[in-house]
């Protein structure tokens, strides 16, 4: 026998004997200077009769050590069918016992500091544990041996189809386009890896390429839920403007991270507008915490109604108004409260608000009573109307797993391999009844997980794509006659003092609003900045949001100012009419529209008590002729009125009227008349008792 035959026999009988015992886990690695990463893996295999039944593996092997890596060899080993999801977890946490070993050489080298691809094909139908009547799920252990011992593994799910899925399982996946606080209250940004986050392969850019690939217009295959952050929309409109670092760098218009920002927000366009594939749900500006904006607050007064829910009602209009500009229309059904905080209130004003569909978390209910052999229904009903849509706990879990998402392409086919389990698990219901699942992968999921993951979903024989809404209206929940109580009601609150900054710069605004009428940014801007104050990081930080609050309030305070009339706090009449002249202040670049207006009962104005201008310079004058009722000192009540006819706090930032003290010196002319008639009537009475005396007294 030649030399080189005799070699690789060698090789293949100790592939052999390696193979007939139990392999270690994925985390016993020999050699902990070799990895194996998954580059691709067929999704599913056919192994119908017209079908080829053939896996294909692609794998990069990495040496880290300082020697290479020689005498190689691979094999492939299958364990028994995995028939629950229990028996998936152990799978990823025990490895593979195995019963079908398949052995591969492997020509050449490792060389110290590199990598390698390995490509393998297996022929599932000549294995006799794979089963060829039914379709199954199929743990493989993928180990790499160098010198005869086993240096990497990984272990992967195998999905074998032996005939097209009878009813393919309803599936929903949530896709979150959520953008951390990128520019401060200044402007300036303070998150310097936010503008590489739009960019090609970047952690914003890159759902919304795997999107495009897998359920645009011209990829219609998946369906999914694409939940929108407004902010991420508004801050990339920040870059592509140009925009200042916190070190002073002024980056321009025309600069790289403003061309990508641009090319991020045309991605975006395109998956919005791929509307029979992209169902656009849109978060509140700011994504606040439900509870905290909807929560009582002991410091303010008897009567009022201490919450912010204008406030919250005015940041999801204004989420809805950013995405629109995007030519995107978001459903009006559907929402993801932020962190998944929900409690009784928030479920009814999410019902009163015309949301029927509300995305929580795997945990928002205590689906255990239903979470047993086979995966629990994704909906649950609530007492307040809204459904609840859950993803499964199980997939759910994975992506927790920082060992699994160091391998973007293997995690996606773990995934893949979880929902095939539960679609395995399932039987057929009778119709009408539909059964389905639900996931919804982290905004924190790696760049390149996205791709794999979505075009997996999109294309697996055995899932149907649907949207959340239709999942809801689809899928029956396992207590259909039950509502659901939450697991963990929130009880989030903002602090006393900052929720009542909030609502008093609220109407502050709203005052703004009125002031400069229609056509002017400012509004709009001081209210998203207003907005951005109630994200959930300052729940427990409100110090940190504060500048946010500082800066509308400056903003608002200088607006205040311009429409402050410069009066006199005391005028002296010599007469019984007067004026009173005023000077408005300093307007800046900008045009209010106000009304001044005075009232006395001490007083009458002839040319009228109220007076409308429009403060576009500064200095701007008027004058308001006054005529005395009565002489000596009394006030008269000066106010400023916005368009709308609310006060404008002018006075040291209050709503009370400035008071002005009149005094009248003029002689009043009734008065005047009545005192000389009573004077003539004394001297008459006087004159008439002189002459009686006269009379009965002669001299």
């Amino acid at each position: 026998m030649p030399p080189v035959r005799r070699f690789f026999g060698a090789v293949a009988a100790a592939l052999v004997a390696l193979c007939v015992v139990a392999v270690p886990p994925p985390a016993a690695a020999q050699n902990a200077d070799v990895t194996l990463r998954l580059v691709s893996q067929s999704p599913w295999t056919w192994g119908s009769a017209d079908r080829p039944g053939k896996l294909q593996l692609e794998l990069a092997a990495a040496n880290a050590g300082s020697s290479p890596l020689g005498d190689l060899g691979l094999f492939v080993s299958f364990g028994s069918r995995i028939e629950t999801q229990a028996d998936f977890d152990a799978m990823l946490t025990s490895g593979v016992s195995a019963i079908a070993p398949i052995s591969k050489a492997i020509h050449g080298t490792i060389g110290a500091r590199a990598e390698r691809t390995i490509e393998v094909t297996v022929d599932l139908k000549s294995i006799d544990a794979i089963d060829q009547v039914d379709s199954q799920v199929y743990p493989a252990e993928v180990a790499l041996l160098s010198n005869k011992t086993i240096v990497a593994t990984l272990v992967t799910p195998v999905i074998y189809l032996v005939r097209a899925p009878e009813d393919p399982m309803l599936s929903s996946v949530a896709v979150p386009l959520s953008a951390p606080i990128a520019f401060g209250a200044d402007d300036a940004l303070v998150d310097t890896g936010f503008p590489g986050s739009l960019a090609s392969g970047g952690s914003l850019r890159a759902p919304l390429d795997a999107i495009a690939g897998s359920a645009s217009e011209r990829h219609p295959r998946g369906v999914v839920d694409l939940i929108t952050d407004p902010m991420a929309i508004t801050q990339a409109r920040q870059v592509t403007d140009g925009y200042r670092t916190t070190d002073g760098t002024q980056v321009a218009a025309d600069s790289p991270e403003a061309a990508e920002a641009a090319r991020f927000l045309a991605a975006l366009t395109g998956v919005l507008g791929a509307t029979h594939n992209v169902e656009t749900v849109a978060e509140p500006f700011g994504n606040p915490s439900m509870p905290a904006m909807l929560a009582s607050y002991s410091g303010f007064p008897t009567g009022s109604t201490p919450t912010l829910e204008a406030q919250l009602s005015a940041q999801r209009g204004s989420g809805i108004d950013v995405i629109s500009t995007l030519d995107a229309t978001p459903t009006p059904r559907v929402i993801e409260p932020s962190d998944a905080q929900l409690n009784d209130d928030t479920l009814n004003w999410l019902a009163s608000s015309s949301i029927d569909v509300v995305l929580g978390a795997s945990d928002t209910v205590d689906r255990s009573p239903w979470q047993g052999f086979t995966a629990p229904a994704p909906t649950v009903p609530t007492a307040a109307g809204p459904t609840l849509v859950l993803p499964d706990p199980n997939a759910q879990a994975l992506f927790d797993r920082a060992d699994l998402l160091a391998d973007p392409v293997l995690a996606a086919q773990i995934v893949l391999g979880e929902l095939a389990v539960i679609w395995k698990q399932e039987p057929v219901p009778v119709a009408p009844t539909r059964r389905g699942v639900s996931i919804a992968p982290p905004a924190s999921l790696p760049a390149a997980m996205w791709a794999p993951l979505l075009d997996r979903l999109a294309g697996a024989p055995f899932l149907q794509p649907v949207t959340m809404s239709e999942l809801a209206d689809k899928v029956n929940p396992d207590n259909a006659n039950e509502a659901g109580p939450l697991k963990a009601p929130s009880e989030a609150r903002f602090p006393d003092s900052y929720a009542a900054g909030i609502a008093t710069l609220g109407s502050d605004v709203s005052i703004v609003n009125s002031m400069l009428g229609t056509g002017s940014d400012v509004p709009k801007d001081l209210r998203r900045r207003l907005f951005t104050a109630t994200e959930p990081t300052y729940l427990a930080d409100s110090a940190a949001g504060q500048p946010w609050l500082d800066s509308v309030g400056a903003a608002t305070t200088q607006a205040f100012a311009a429409v402050t009339p410069s009066v006199s706090k005391a005028f002296t009449f010599t007469s019984r009419e007067g004026s009173i002249p005023m000077q408005m202040g300093d307007p800046g670049d900008r045009a209010y529209h106000v009304s001044v207006e005075l009232h006395s009962q001490y007083f009458t104005f002839p040319g009228g008590d109220q007076q409308d201008v429009v403060v576009d310079q500064p200095g701007e004058s008027l004058s308001f002729r006054v005529t005395a009722s009565a002489s000596g000192q009394n006030p008269i009540y000066l106010s400023v009125r916005d368009p709308n006819g609310s006060i404008v706090p002018v006075n040291d930032g209050t709503t009370d009227p400035i008071v002005i003290a009149v005094r009248s010196t003029a002689v009043n002319s009734i008065a005047l008349l009545v005192t000389v008639l009573a004077a003539l009537g004394l001297v008459a009475l006087y004159a008439r008792r002189w002459f009686r005396r006269r009379r009965t007294n002669p001299s």
